[in-house]
C-alpha cells in the first residue's frame, strides 16, 4: 500500500503461523475423522464420512470459519507431489487441500509473515461496527446485512486488500450485478486501502474472450458482473485454482439459478479454499429465503446491524416516511369503469368453469390471478372437459393483461396505461380475443380522447408540489432529491413535468441499459457521467428507474418522492435508505387513493 496511505496493523491474536506451515506434512497424515463442521452459526448438513487420504475422491466442500484452513503451501510452487497439504491448530478443524493430480487444485500459498498481521486503515473515521465486522469477515464466510449507507464498501475493500497481502499470487474477485455498483468497489479499493491499479482490472461482456483470458492470468483483482463470472467459470477462463478471496454485492439475488449460486456452486465442486464475503442491505423478510442465500453462498456466519442496534444508530439520522394519498382524478376514475366492464364478462366465465377467485373485481389483482392459474394448471377441475382447458386459459390470459393495465392506471395515469393496451392490441392472441370486443374499443377511445384533452395527472401534479416546496425551504444548489418509478413511461412523463418548473429543478433521467419503446437505455457511461454530474451539482434532481435503488453510493440526497408505491417491501427499503444517511431526510410514497 502507497505511504500516503496511514494504517493500522493488528496481530493475529498470537496464531503461529510459521509453525502451522512446518506440521503441514504431519498433520495431513493425521486427518481427524471427527472433525466438526466449520460453520460457525450456521450448520451445513453433516459431511459424508471423511475418506482415507489415499483415496481420490473429492472432500466435501465446506463453510470455512477459519483463515489457517488456507495454509496449503507456505510458498508458491508447482503441485508435484500428489499429496494433500493441509495445516491445523488445536483450535481450528483440519482442512483438505484435495488430490493434486487434478489440474485445478489450489496454486496459491499463504505469505506466514504478512498473515501474522491485518490491516486496517485509519484515513477514514472509525466505526465499530465496521471494524467488528470486517474482523469476522477476514476469518469466516461471512453475509454482512447492514442498512444502506453504512459502509459496506469500506468493510470488502479492506477484506480484499488483506487477502491481496496475504496470498502474493492469489486473485480477488468482486461482484456486483451493475456496473455502477462495480465502478463505485473500484474507487473504494484505491482511495481507500491503496490496492494497486496496475493488478486491477474491470472485466465486461463487451470485453472479448480472448482479451479476458489474458487479463485473468495477468492481473490479481477483478471487478466483474455475475454473468460475466459465471461464463468464465464454465469456460475454464478464470483461473479457478488461484482464487482466494469473492466478494458479491446485493447478495439478496443469490437465489434459485442467479448467477451468483451458479458460481458458488462451480467453485465448490473444485478444491479450492475461498473466502465468501456477501453484502446486501436487505436480506429478505421471510426465514426461508435468508436461509436458501445462506446454503447457496456457503456462509458460515451472519452479521446483521440495523439502524437501532447500539453501535450503529450513533451513525443514522432521522428519516421522516410519509404516505401521501392523491385522488386517483375523474378521468381515470372513468376510464378504470370502462375497464371493469372489459374484465367482468371473462371473470364470470371463469366462475361458470369453476374456479374459485378469492375476490371480486374491483380488487382483484394479476397476482391473485396468476396464482388461479397456475393452481388451475396443476389441478384442472374435474367437471371440465379436456376441450374447453384452451378456454379457462384465454380467461386466465386476457384478464391478467388487462389488470395489469388497470394497475397501470393506478399507478401512474392514463398515459402508461394506454401505451400497454395499444402495444397488447398489436396481432397476437389478446388482440384477436379483443377483436370484437366492444367494450375494449370505447375504453381506448375514452383514453384517447382524455389524453389529447391534456387531461393532467393527479401523481404528477402532486410530485411537483411537493419539489415545489421543497426547494423553498432547501438550497436548490446544495440539496439532492432522487424520484424513483418503477415504469420508464412514468421516467418520461416526470422529466416532461420537471421541464416546465423552470430553472429551480435541474433534473435527469437514471435508467438501465436496455431500450425501451419509451425511452433509450444509458451505457454505463452516461450512467457514471450522470452520477458524477448529480455529486457534482450539475442536477439536483435525479429521476430513477429500480437501477438506482440497489447500493449505488448516489450521494446524500434531502428528499426521496417514490412515484410508485405499490414495490415489493425489499426494494422500497432501498429506496428509503437513499437518505438519512449523514443528515435528516425525508421518504414522500405517492399512492393513488
Amino acid at each position: 500500500m502507497g505511504s500516503a496511505i496511514p494504517v493500522e496493523i493488528f496481530e493475529d491474536d498470537g496464531f503461529d503461523w510459521e509453525a502451522a506451515v512446518r506440521e503441514i506434512d504431519l498433520v495431513c497424515l493425521q486427518k481427524a475423522s471427527n472433525a466438526s463442521s466449520s460453520s460457525t452459526h450456521f450448520t451445513p448438513p453433516p459431511p459424508p464420512p471423511i475418506p482415507k487420504p489415499n483415496v481420490t475422491k473429492r472432500p466435501p466442500a465446506k463453510r470455512q470459519s477459519t483463515l489457517d484452513s488456507f495454509v496449503g503451501r507456505p510458498e508458491h510452487r508447482p503441485p508435484s507431489p500428489p499429496e494433500n497439504q493441509v495445516a491445523s491448530d488445536p483450535n481450528f478443524d483440519a482442512f483438505e487441500c484435495g488430490d493434486n493430480n487434478n489440474d485445478k487444485s489450489p496454486c496459491v500459498g499463504i505469505d506466514p509473515e504478512t498473515a501474522k498481521t491485518w490491516i486496517y486503515p485509519v484515513n477514514v473515521p472509525l466505526r465499530d461496527y465496521q471494524f467488528a465486522i470486517t474482523k469476522t469477515a477476514l476469518f469466516s464466510n461471512t453475509l454482512v446485512a447492514l442498512p444502506t449507507g453504512l459502509g459496506k464498501t469500506l468493510i470488502a475493500a479492506v477484506v480484499m486488500y488483506n487477502y491481496f497481502r496475504w496470498f502474493p499470487e492469489g486473485k480477488i474477485v468482486f461482484a456486483a450485478p451493475s456496473k455502477p455498483l462495480v465502478m463505485q468497489q473500484i474507487e473504494a479499493c484505491h482511495n481507500i486501502v491503496g490496492i494497486p491499479q496496475e493488478w486491477t482490472i474491470d472485466l465486461t461482456g463487451q470485453t472479448c474472450p480472448s482479451k479476458r483470458a489474458y487479463l485473468w492470468k495477468s492481473k490479481r483483482v477483478f471487478f466483474v458482473t455475475p454473468q460475466v463470472l459465471e461464463k468464465d467459470i464454465q469456460s475454464g477462463t478464470c483461473l479457478t485454482n488461484y482464487l482466494v478471496c469473492l466478494v458479491i454485492d446485493e447478495a439478496h439475488r443469490a437465489l434459485g439459478n442467479y448467477s451468483y449460486c451458479v458460481v458458488v456452486r462451480e467453485l465448490m465442486a473444485v478444491p479450492i479454499q475461498l473466502r465468501i464475503l456477501a453484502l446486501t442491505a436487505t436480506p429478505g423478510s421471510k426465514t426461508q429465503a435468508i436461509q436458501g442465500i445462506i446454503d447457496n453462498l456457503q456462509i458460515s456466519t451472519l452479521e446483521y446491524r440495523n439502524e437501532s442496534d447500539h453501535d450503529v444508530c450513533p451513525y443514522v439520522h432521522d428519516r421522516r416516511v410519509e404516505l401521501i394519498e392523491v385522488p386517483l382524478g375523474q378521468d381515470a376514475d372513468e376510464v378504470s369503469k370502462r375497464l371493469l366492464d372489459v374484465i367482468r364478462p371473462y371473470a364470470t366465465r371463469l366462475k361458470k368453469f369453476g374456479v374459485n377467485l378469492s375476490r371480486d373485481c374491483q380488487t382483484l389483482s394479476p397476482h391473485e390471478l396468476l396464482m388461479a392459474r397456475d393452481k388451475f394448471r396443476q389441478a384442472p377441475l374435474p367437471g371440465i372437459p379436456h376441450i374447453s382447458h384452451g378456454d379457462v386459459e384465454a380467461c386466465f390470459s386476457a384478464l391478467i393483461t388487462l389488470y395489469h393495465i388497470r394497475k397501470l392506471l393506478s399507478s401512474h395515469g392514463i398515459r402508461p396505461a394506454y401505451e400497454m393496451l395499444e402495444e397488447k392490441l398489436q396481432p397476437g392472441p389478446f388482440a384477436r380475443l379483443m377483436s370484437k370486443n366492444e367494450d375494449i374499443r370505447k375504453t381506448k377511445l375514452l383514453m384517447q380522447q382524455r389524453l389529447s384533452n391534456g387531461a393532467t395527472s393527479p401523481k404528477l401534479s402532486k410530485m411537483l408540489e411537493i419539489l415545489v416546496d421543497h426547494f423553498k425551504v432547501k438550497d436548490p444548489k446544495t440539496s439532492r432529491v432522487i424520484i424513483f418509478s418503477n415504469f420508464r413511461g412514468s421516467v418520461r412523463d416526470i422529466m416532461d413535468a420537471l421541464s416546465n418548473i423552470g430553472d429551480l429543478v435541474k433534473a435527469t433521467e437514471f435508467i438501465g441499459q436496455s431500450s425501451g419503446k419509451t425511452l433509450k437505455g444509458q451505457s454505463q457511461k452516461v450512467q457514471q457521467a450522470v452520477l458524477e454530474k448529480f455529486r457534482a451539482g450539475g442536477f439536483n434532481v435525479i429521476v430513477a428507474t429500480s437501477i438506482g435503488e440497489e447500493g449505488l453510493d448516489i450521494m446524500e440526497v434531502d428528499l426521496v418522492i417514490c412515484f410508485d408505491a405499490n414495490v415489493s417491501p425489499l426494494r422500497m427499503i432501498q429506496r428509503m435508505g437513499r437518505t438519512g444517511r449523514k443528515s435528516s431526510g425525508r421518504v414522500d410514497i405517492l399512492s393513488l387513493a
